[in-house]
């Protein structure tokens, strides 16, 4: 398992999360009181870790593995995700989602989103993803490891 930068407030989250991308809240995101609903948390948590795939060169949907192939295929799959909510983001906010691999394990890596409204941090998602084929779970192609250490500049 590889465990990547420390998990600590940084003074500057830029320093420890890659990829950083904007998103405004929409109206059919909100509730009549203007406030985000909570499922929404882990659409945005969805788009940065597509932001990060892109940024960092990976495929985000690769071709089915074929059976003779399936450790050159990431086929990752959400087992657990949790949120840690700090305050509501409301209708019209502007959010910088800022994201991160933080764990590399031999099968699953962990990403986290942090989503922030000015500096200030609203809400965290830490996702816990699993690569498997037909059901198995299969180790992390090595491509993929070594893009994400490359990516975050450890490797």
């Amino acid at each position: 398992m590889t465990q990547l930068p420390a998990d600590q407030p940084p003074s500057d989250p830029a320093s420890l999360y890659p990829v950083s991308h904007s998103l405004r809240v929409r109206w059919a995101e909100v509730d009549a009181q203007g406030v985000v609903f909570n499922g929404h948390y882990l659409t945005y948590a969805d788009v940065c870790c597509t932001e990060y795939f892109r940024a960092a060169g990976l495929p985000q949907w690769n071709v089915v593995a074929t059976a003779d192939s399936p450790e050159d295929t990431l086929d990752s799959y959400v087992v657990r995700a949790t949120l840690d909510y700090k305050s509501s983001a409301r209708f019209d906010d502007l959010l910088t989602l800022r994201g991160r691999i933080s764990r590399l394990g031999n099968s699953s890596f962990t990403f986290e989103c942090r989503m922030e409204r000015a500096g200030v941090l609203l809400c965290t998602v830490t996702a816990i993803s699993v690569n498997a084929h037909q059901g198995v779970s299969r180790p992390l192609p090595e491509h993929f490891r070594a893009a994400v250490l490359a990516f975050q500049g450890e490797g």
